[in-house]
């Protein structure tokens, strides 16, 4: 736009130029004073010719009146509009009413417009003049410095409008069918039959209305399904850019395990489709994950760290994560890491500093994408990411996965790894904290958080905390192999340290206890009772660290019982002792002493071992008692065997089994019989030979 000068009534004749037009990268700009404007703006999309059709209707009024001055009149005219229209725009004309205008077109500092300058006859004060400028929009190829885009499908484009608040009205129409975004939110549709017309009327700065849209028909769409071990995932393109699709399915395909490797985690789900499309970059951004649509949008960039950082956001987000800072320069940090085990070249970041105007604590930029203004988000993302550098930068892939790992699952610092209690939830600024310096060993964390992400009031928490954690290692030292009880766990993960100060105290005297009962442990070659290690470990409460005071020193002296009693039970013992303790049992009490040890039956334990010890005393005299009544038996048994064959045969036994010598007659002599010694047999015929004798006199 152009205002003329010209000075009259009889002076020498000058000029003056001001070039007064409205740059669509500058949107701030003003109209120039004196000439008001107002508009009709409407952009038609015909997507059988693949264009948008143009047509801005223009009612300029000249409003400088002329003015005197050294004694002459200064009379201002105007001959000249520019108007921004998109690159590469085609059939430019501009008329009013029958009557042809000239139109040139010139390059602005943005590749994606162009201004055109529309020329008249001088518009001088209190004169009105209507202007259509025509134009179609035919697009550029993908990847092109241009962003205007025009395919099959879908279009993305600038629609703007010249015209003063108020009088100022655009319109985009297309197929109902497609979706319509805008960077203005002021666009209200209006359905009618097969086409919708999308009409906005506030100015987005003076003198005009700045809007970039975009158009998409979802089921014009080029897809592929592409599988990842048990993942498949659809990828869907715009139809005449097969070389996106190409390239995300190979990015996909080998990131995918880097990234679980990466995250420590395996993938979560919640992912069916990757999208190509250009809302993201309306809106200020490269493209995002969509958890509630199981879908990432991302633009038509091959961009391999864009890929991994939106597919981070499958375990590192909002749901993870409470802190926006947190996940969005988590998922920057581990995109940089899988680009690089991928081959890849990570890109540069932005340089920021705490010092500039547009710096916040990060702590404090919250909220949706968007939330925020743009000046505070370009600065809070590479701030983020810068963090994450200086905290995780000298970690390896290993130690970095164990921390973000973490910090995924709801780990408590003060817990041991792996271990996610009922209460854990999403992780805070001061979870990954205590993460960080606890689990990654980062000890200047603290002075990171300072600088970069704590407001004042939590930076005056860190001295205490710090005192807190002191305590905190002397305590997990003295205690042994064990954690610290749940009760100080629990205070030290929410920052409650006048409550850690307390537990502390009363925790403190029963670190030698536990370690008494460790140190039993090891020379018994036991192991301690897990329910004795969870008392100790799992104490919340005032009553149960009063109970712990009586319990651990009975389950070491329950452990260094059982021990002995296995010992004894398990001894090389001589023949008599082994009998008797067979007999009394003492091997089964030991045995059910260490089972019950195992169950935590601790008084159970000491007691079957105090048994199994006592009977092992009464093993020896139990054996030799035992083998002296044995004896004794046997001794017996040989006295009546040796009786029993002594034993005289019965008469009848020999009248029965032997022959007889006639008896002689009274009035015979008797023969003379020897009588052998030794011969029982003899005896005994000599005794029945007397004894008949005896009963013939």
């Amino acid at each position: 736009m152009t205002r003329m000068v010209q000075r009259a009534a009889g002076a020498v004749a000058a000029a003056a130029l001001a070039l007064a037009g409205v740059l669509v990268a500058a949107p701030g700009a003003r109209a120039a004073d004196g000439l008001s404007a107002s508009a009709t703006s409407r952009y038609v999309l015909d997507p059988k010719d693949e264009v948008v059709r143009a047509t801005m209707t223009i009612d300029l009024r000249n409003t400088s009146p002329d003015t005197r001055a050294d004694g002459g009149v200064y009379t201002y005219y105007f001959d000249a509009y520019s108007v921004p229209v998109p690159a590469g725009a085609e059939r430019v004309r501009a008329v009013t009413g029958d009557t042809g205008l000239g139109v040139s077109l010139s390059d602005t500092d943005d590749p994606s417009t162009q201004l055109a300058r529309v020329t008249f006859p001088p518009l001088r004060f209190e004169q009105s003049r209507r202007i259509v400028l025509t134009f179609e929009v035919p697009g550029a190829p993908p990847r092109s410095e241009n962003s205007t885009r025009v395919g099959p499908g879908y279009a993305t484009f600038v629609a703007y409008g010249p015209g003063d608040e108020g009088r100022n009205t655009v319109q985009v129409v297309a197929p109902s069918s497609m979706s319509f975004t805008s960077t203005v939110d002021g666009f209200v549709p209006a359905g009618n039959g097969d086409t919708t017309t999308y009409t906005a009327t506030e100015n987005t700065f003076d003198g005009g209305l700045w809007a970039a849209v975009s158009l998409r028909d979802p089921k014009q769409t080029r897809e592929r399904t592409i599988s990842v071990d048990d993942l498949s995932l659809t990828l869907e393109s715009f139809p005449d850019d097969k070389k996106w699709a190409s390239f995300v399915a190979g990015k996909v395909t080998d990131g995918l395990p880097a990234l679980e490797e990466l995250v420590g985690n395996p993938w979560p789900g919640g992912l069916s489709r990757i999208r190509e499309d250009a809302s993201p970059s309306l809106r200020g951004y490269d493209g995002w994950f969509d958890p509630t649509g199981d879908e990432i949008v991302v633009g038509e960039q091959l961009d391999d760290d864009l890929i991994f950082h939106e597919l981070s956001h499958a375990w590192v987000s909002g749901e993870s994560f409470e802190e926006r800072w947190l996940y969005e320069g988590l998922a920057q940090s581990v995109a940089e890491r899988a680009v690089k085990r991928t081959g890849g070249d990570p890109r540069s970041h932005q340089k920021v500093s705490r010092s500039s105007s547009e710096a916040v604590a990060l702590n404090s930029w919250a909220g949706d994408a968007g939330s925020k203004s743009a000046d505070v988000d370009a600065y809070a993302y590479p701030a983020s990411y810068r963090v994450m550098t200086e905290l995780l930068g000298g970690l390896d892939d290993r130690e970095f996965a164990a921390v973000v790992g973490a910090g995924v699952r709801g780990e408590r610092a003060y817990d041991p790894p792996g271990l996610v209690t009922p209460s854990g939830g999403r992780t805070s600024w001061s979870d990954w904290l205590d993460l960080v310096q606890s689990r990654g060993g980062v000890e200047d964390a603290p002075d990171v958080f300072r600088t970069w992400v704590l407001t004042k009031k939590q930076a005056a928490q860190l001295a205490p905390r710090a005192a807190a954690r002191t305590a905190y290692a002397a305590l997990d030292r003295a205690d042994g192999s064990w954690i610290p009880p749940e009760g100080l766990r629990d205070a030290m993960t929410v920052w409650d340290f006048d409550r850690a100060t307390l537990v502390r105290d009363a925790v403190t005297p029963l670190g030698r206890e536990a370690v008494a009962v460790q140190q039993a442990a090891r020379r018994t070659g036991l192991p301690v009772p897990k329910a004795v290690r969870q008392s100790y470990e799992q104490a919340a409460l005032e009553d149960d660290y009063a109970d712990l005071a009586t319990s651990l020193p009975a389950a070491s002296s329950a452990i260094t019982a059982v021990g002995a009693a296995r010992r004894t039970a398990d001894a090389d013992h001589d023949p008599l002792t082994a009998v008797g303790a067979d007999l009394l049992g003492v091997r089964d009490r030991a045995e059910r002493a260490v089972t019950a040890l195992a169950a935590g039956d601790v008084e159970r334990a000491a007691a079957l071992a105090t048994d199994a010890r006592d009977r092992a005393g009464w093993a020896l005299p139990l054996g030799l008692g035992l083998t002296l009544f044995v004896l004794v038996l046997l001794g017996g048994a040989a006295a009546v065997v040796v009786i029993a064959v002594r034993r005289p045969a019965p008469r009848h036994a020999l009248a029965a089994g032997s022959p007889r010598t006639p008896e002689p007659a009274e009035d015979d002599p008797q023969p003379t019989v020897p009588a052998p010694t030794g011969e029982p047999a003899e005896g005994a015929a000599a005794e029945e030979h007397s004894g008949d004798a005896a009963r013939s006199r």
